[in-house]
């Protein structure tokens, strides 16, 4: 199946540079389905995973994955500014970065309001410790530079020039960020993937993806910190 569905998409996004077309194939299949199929596997025991090696080996995968965005877009030929690497006004940058934390934060509000509870492997990932605390800060800072680089900055616009549509580019951006979160269930992969449209909001205003970078980021910050010592009172 999924060797059917990468020769689908390969097909689809024939007008991409090889390097891109490639990445994108990857974004698209390999990587969804790898989280799907590790979802069993964290629920066995969230606990047996020590919270520090789990950090970091999250933030290694996360680098790797926005190198690879970079490498593609180097060697097929695309400028900096055609993935969202591009200086954004500093009244713009602050507008776009704190009006979209607030839209994020009013959003996890509303889902915990709807009774979207974390599954086990999100809260055993929050931290408890001071240390635990400055590590998941590292943590944090990987997944808004890394995470907005590749979905929002990268896979936009290589799926848009491949379907002649941004409505398309942006719902498909969307639908595999959520499934990334395919260990938060059902609803708390909903809830990323709308998470990852609010994101897309500033990209698509200013062309860069550092506004989206900010508020992912801080939004990681507060959201994971302030859960974290719910779940340890």
């Amino acid at each position: 199946g999924m060797i059917l569905l990468a020769a689908l998409v390969w097909i689809v996004t024939a007008g991409l540079a090889w390097p891109v077309r490639v990445y994108t194939t990857f974004l698209l299949v390999v990587l969804p389905m790898m989280a799907v199929a590790q979802v069993p596997l964290a629920e066995e025991d969230p606990t047996a995973l020590p919270r520090m090696p789990l950090y970091a080996s999250s933030a290694v995968a996360l680098w790797i994955l926005a190198l690879g965005a970079l490498a593609a877009a180097v060697i097929g030929g695309l400028p900096p500014r055609a993935i969202g690497l591009a200086p954004v006004p500093t009244g713009a940058l602050v507008g776009w970065s704190l009006g979209t934390l607030a839209a994020a934060l009013v959003l996890a509000l509303l889902g915990h309001a709807l009774g979207i509870r974390e599954s086990a492997i999100l809260k055993h990932m929050l931290p408890r410790t001071g240390r635990e605390r400055v590590a998941f800060i590292g943590l944090s800072l990987s997944a808004g530079v890394c995470e907005e680089l590749v979905f929002r900055g990268f896979l936009i616009p290589a799926l848009e020039t491949a379907s002649g549509s941004l409505a398309v580019a942006v719902l498909f951006s969307a639908i595999v960020f959520g499934t990334l979160h395919a260990y938060q269930h059902v609803r708390g992969a909903a809830r990323a993937a709308s998470l990852g449209l609010l994101m897309t909001v500033p990209f698509l205003a200013t062309g860069s993806v550092v506004p989206s970078m900010i508020a992912h980021f801080a939004y990681d910050v507060v959201a994971g910190i302030w859960l974290g010592r719910r779940v340890k009172a």
